[in-house]
């Protein structure tokens, strides 16, 4: 998909570009061994597909493609792919060599402002580039950097800092050198406490185009840009976690990159995820979403699979026997664990989207309602109350609470996905509603289910649900009472 990139300039970094066959700091090197590339697979996806849909999500939407021999490869997987709405345009490097101070000219002149360049041996997050779209768009150069002596710098210069002399500048520039020339950074800076310089920066086009600096036919005409922009005392550094930035060439680089992809999603507490989900869940669906993500299995066939898990657990627990009770309650944890596995693999392939959402939330609410049908039946059947109609009373109270639970809490998401419609409710009642769906309608109650089973009580257990769903209702609707009768 190729798209024009003449564009205004805009108040942020609107264009990126990507470095398919070489890194930023590596421009015309031959490697000694081949290593990762941009088809090489990081957490579902080829480092080529991830760093455009990163790029895309965090707003840029123009996309220069320096591309070498998996050019055609690589057109061909944007092609196939429906989520990639950025404008790319594709240079090919036998006609537009990166060391060809000639590609940066013609770069210059058709870019805006300033712009990314990012090698596609890298894993960056949506986040840190947001920060440097914005940060990079007063014409200053950025830098991002990362710890020294990680396992996969791949060779990246260190940076020291001095203080500029000249007036009006930053108050520190970067120096560059190559990690073996160690008689050129100071004595008082031991290298083990230099910082790396990333493949990730963003400068300015004019630098790109300068005259005189570029002319010299360097092996790297962008080291050439940074000298020139140290030289005026315009760079700084951004710093970054692993979880933010990691190369992917090195030791091991792939397998710490996914590592990283995981521990990221780890810090993303979701709005439902109670103290077992986080915990325990979360740490077990780690490894099967790393199975899927092997698979290709797409997030809505594993919300499919997650949801046919928990009614066969329903189908256990109906028949009231007592081992085919805790093999239900077991069976209805795996539902749930893998119900943390398709959030997951959506995020990290970039698949979220509104049906898969809203898919995800009927499933769950299907699910709980045949947990709670199989508890009555089997009680029903075997239960302290067998034979009586108290079990059926009981089932039939929760089934319809859950259903009105499930209206409520889909009108909660809606209205908080509505800034205006958000604004109706006032702070305490904001303040309810967000405590009631991070703290109660979560997935921890399936762990009271399996102790319920084990011991034996789940009839018990059913009189504490039909009671307590619905004082969720009441307390969740007494929350939402005056958009609900504005509605009306």
């Amino acid at each position: 998909m190729d798209g024009t990139l003449k564009k205004p300039v805009t108040s942020v970094v609107d264009t990126a570009i990507l470095l398919a066959s070489s890194g930023v700091f590596t421009l015309g090197a031959k490697e000694k061994e081949p290593g990762p590339g941009a088809l090489t697979r990081v957490g579902g996806l080829t480092l080529f597909q991830r760093a455009v849909l990163t790029l895309q999500r965090a707003g840029i939407s123009q996309i220069w493609i320096l591309a070498g021999e998996e050019e055609k490869r690589l057109r061909a997987m944007v092609h196939a792919d429906n989520r990639v709405q950025a404008a790319l345009r594709w240079l090919p490097t036998r006609e537009f060599p990166p060391t060809d101070p000639q590609t940066w000219e013609v770069l210059a002149a058709e870019v805006k402002g300033s712009c990314l360049i990012i090698g596609c041996h890298t894993v960056f997050s949506s986040p840190l580039i947001q920060s440097l779209r914005m940060e990079g768009a007063d014409g200053r150069v950025l830098v991002v950097v990362g710890k020294m002596g990680e396992e996969n710098n791949a060779g990246n210069p260190t940076v020291a800092y001095r203080e500029d002399p000249q007036p009006g500048a930053l108050g520190s520039i970067v120096v560059f050198h190559d990690q073996n020339d160690s008689d050129l950074i100071p004595s008082r800076s031991p290298t083990n406490q230099l910082p790396v310089a990333g493949d990730l920066v963003v400068l300015p086009s004019r630098l790109l185009g300068v005259s005189g600096i570029l002319k010299s036919h360097e092996a790297n005409p962008i080291r050439l840009a940074l000298e020139q922009a140290a030289i005026e005392g315009i760079i700084q550094p951004i710093s970054s976690s692993p979880t933010e930035f990691r190369d992917v060439r090195g030791p091991n680089g792939p397998q710490l990159a996914e590592r990283s992809l995981f521990q990221s999603l780890q810090n993303l507490k979701g709005g439902w995820d109670g103290w077992f989900d986080r915990y325990v869940n979360r740490k077990l669906s780690g490894v099967l979403t790393r199975l899927f993500l092997k698979m290709g299995v797409s997030p809505n066939t594993i919300t499919l699979i997650s949801m046919l898990i928990g009614l066969a657990a329903a189908g256990c627990i109906a028949t009231g026997l007592y081992e085919w009770g805790v093999m239900g309650a077991l069976l209805f944890q795996l539902s749930v664990i893998m119900d943390c596995c398709d959030g997951e693999v959506a995020r990290l392939t970039f698949s979220e989207s509104r049906f898969g959402k809203e898919f995800d939330i009927l499933a769950d609410n299907v699910v709980h309602i045949a947990i709670f049908v199989g508890i009555a039946s089997g009680t029903y059947l075997h239960g302290p109350w067998a034979g009586t109609s108290l079990p059926l009373i009981l089932g039939m109270m929760t089934v319809v609470a859950n259903g009105c639970s499930f209206w409520l809490v889909h009108r909660a998401l809606h209205l908080r996905s509505l800034p205006q419609g958000w604004r109706q409710l006032t702070k305490a009642e904001q303040s309810k509603i967000e405590f009631i769906l991070g703290n109660i309608a979560n997935r921890d109650f399936s762990v009271i289910v399996l102790l319920a089973a084990c011991f034996d009580v789940l009839g018990w257990f059913l009189w504490v649900v039909a009671i307590g769903i619905w004082l969720f209702v009441v307390t969740m609707g007494w929350g939402l009472r005056r958009v609900i009768l504005s509605r009306a």
